[in-house]
This record gives structure tokens, sequence and C-alpha cells, in this order.
């Protein structure tokens, strides 16, 4: 319990994504009050081409997603 699943296009480098799992694991236990032992993250890179099919299926107009992006189409990041 809570496991945090970072989708992302790829680029950053193992460190950058590593850094920043564990930034989110310390967000995650200082807001929620969860102990870090209990918290796992995992990330998931994608290419630009396959970022379309990940915002469809886990972004667009999902009631579950509370920080919207500010884009709406996922092939150019414009309005």
């Amino acid at each position: 319990m809570p496991h945090i699943v970072v989708k992302t296009i790829s680029g950053p480098s193992k460190k950058q994504l590593q850094e920043a799992a564990e930034q989110i694991a310390a967000v995650v236990n200082k807001t929620m009050g969860k102990a870090e032992k209990y918290i796992s993250v995992s990330v998931e890179e994608y290419s630009f081409g396959e970022w379309a099919g990940v915002y469809d299926e886990y972004i667009k107009d999902k009631d579950n997603v509370l920080v919207k992006p500010g884009y709406s189409n996922p092939k150019t990041f414009e309005n």
C-alpha cells in the first residue's frame, strides 16, 4: 500500500527517474502519513508515438486523474 505508477515519455536518465520516485514516496509519506517502507513507486516509459494511447487509456476523461494536463492533444501537447 500505496503503489504509485509514473507513466512518462522516455528520456529522463535512470538517476533522474530514481530521484523522482524517491521524492514522490517522500511526499506520499508526508501528506498521507504512510511510512515509506510501505510505499512503492514504479516507472513505465513510453515512446512519443505510444503516448496518445497512454493518454486515451489512462488520462482522457478519467475521474481519478486529480491533476489534469494542460493539453488535450497528446500528439502535439496543445489544446
